[in-house]
């Protein structure tokens, strides 16, 4: 079959060094009504001139450029200049394997809101969670919800999946360019709960996208404190999302409490485990919002209890045990300052 226009949106930044792979990538056995824009997000490096130069190489790609605002902006950037019937968004370090285009023959005739597709990390696979098929509604999805939601990604990132593009310009859906982090979760939140038309979601069974999360610079690598503040804004669209798609109330609930509940140790890995300039203030701040929590602090214990490394975990213990921020702080710069990540 002939497929819809597809538009692929590609946020650069200091891409220089991975671009032209991820742009070959997306153009490999591609569809000749493919839409590929590159979007330079001010960058300062040679970035912008190489989007310039692939998109005189091929009539199907276009650059397009902005001043710096983050990738969320940048997203938002394509987003307006789309043509096609369908977005799908790749990472500039990123890349698209061999076969998406001819399998998505099935998938696109059906007209669902939403295609996912396997993805493969740098640091390790990452299967899908939700078996290959069509699913009428959100709710369908069942037991693969939370780890889609959650541990996998599938429904976190903006990738691995391909996004009516009716749906977007109808209600304007649109990245939330004051966030840092998140972004994309909350893009994917709002999408699903406009999703209200069935089918909703289409799966398909071959692994499509590479996700190459070992690059220096990678978001979940750096010490950064605003995860508990991202994740403020991103629940009260996931209540959204998960009640307007029907789900019981204490599943909800259940749900928004996991939501919380990994934000708050996602931020204490960062805290303990990331190099990086923090001031003792902010670390204390964020540790005491940790430990306020009780669902996040005895998630917390119980993970400290199960470390190996006893001796080194012993002052994290104390100071969540004894709901010591300071404890916390000061001792984190301590072993960060002396000891290799």
């Amino acid at each position: 079959m002939t497929l819809p226009a597809i538009t692929v949106i590609i946020p650069c930044y200091r891409a220089a060094a991975t671009l032209r792979r991820a742009v070959n990538s997306a153009l490999r056995d591609a569809p000749e009504n493919l839409e590929l824009l590159l979007v330079d997000d001010g960058s300062p490096d040679g970035t912008g001139a190489l989007c310039d130069a692939l998109a005189g190489e091929d009539p199907r790609v276009r650059a397009l450029h902005r001043k710096n605002g983050g990738a969320g902006a940048a997203r938002n950037t394509g987003l307006a200049a789309a043509t096609g019937d369908w977005v799908l968004f790749l990472d500039a370090d990123d890349e698209l394997l061999p076969g998406l285009w001819a399998a998505l023959g099935p998938a696109l005739e059906a007209r669902p809101g939403m295609i996912l597709f396997g993805m493969t990390r740098a640091s390790g696979p990452a299967p899908c969670p939700l078996a290959p098929g069509l699913y009428d509604r959100v709710a369908d999805l069942g037991p693969a919800l939370e780890p889609l939601l959650f541990e996998s990604g599938y429904l976190a990132a903006p990738y691995p999946k391909l996004f009516r593009a009716d749906l977007i310009r109808q209600t304007g859906l649109r990245f939330d360019e004051g966030l840092q982090i998140n972004e994309d979760v909350l893009f994917n939140l709002d999408f699903l709960h406009f999703l209200q038309n069935p089918p909703a979601i289409s799966c398909l069974a071959g692994v499509y996208y590479r996700q190459n999360d070992m690059l220096a610079g990678s978001l979940s690598r750096r010490l950064r404190g605003d995860l508990l503040d991202a994740e403020c804004v991103t629940r009260p669209a996931l209540q959204r999302m998960l009640e307007g798609a029907g789900v019981a109330a204490p599943e909800v609930e259940r749900l928004l409490r996991k939501s919380r509940v990994r934000a708050a140790l996602n931020q204490y890995g960062l805290l303990t485990g990331c190099k990086g300039t923090m001031p003792y203030g902010e670390r204390k701040a964020l540790f005491a919002r940790i430990l306020a929590d009780p669902d996040a602090r005895a998630a917390l214990l119980a993970r400290l209890a199960a470390d190996p490394n006893r001796l080194l975990a012993l002052p994290y213990r104390l100071g969540a045990a004894l709901r010591r921020p300071g404890l916390l702080a000061g001792y984190t710069q301590l072993k960060n300052h002396f000891l290799p990540n």
